[in-house]
């Protein structure tokens, strides 16, 4: 049902924790299908480039997964590559996640969006 990529994110997740003295911060919560994940997000940003990207959470394994992709696909990145990232592709590194996971994705994109805005 889930991917290895799926499986791997969620057994070990990357970059959980908080960053010391980030510049930009958020906190996102899903609300959509009786899942009440809530996430709070950490980053450094120097130069235009997201150098460091952490995250706290209390969540489903669909969540935790998201975090872990989005946060290995930010950071280095410039904040114009960082708005290029969708949905779809991390919906397609994770080997397609089902319809129950979707809010997942969204939450993560949001974290995004808020973080670099």
């Amino acid at each position: 049902m889930y991917s290895k990529t799926y499986m791997q994110h969620f057994a070990a997740p990357k970059n959980i924790g908080i960053i010391e003295t980030p510049n930009a911060t958020c906190t996102v919560k899903n609300e959509e299908g009786g899942c009440f994940d809530t996430v709070q997000a950490y980053a450094k940003i120097e130069n235009n480039i997201i150098v460091d990207f952490k995250y706290k959470l209390k969540a489903c394994s669909g969540t935790i997964t998201a975090f872990s992709l989005i946060s290995t696909m930010l950071i280095g990145k410039t904040i114009e590559e960082a708005k290029s990232i969708t949905f779809e592709q991390m919906d397609e590194l994770l080997g397609g996640v089902p319809e129950k996971k979707a809010h997942s994705l969204r939450l993560a994109i949001e974290a995004r969006d808020k973080i670099i805005n």
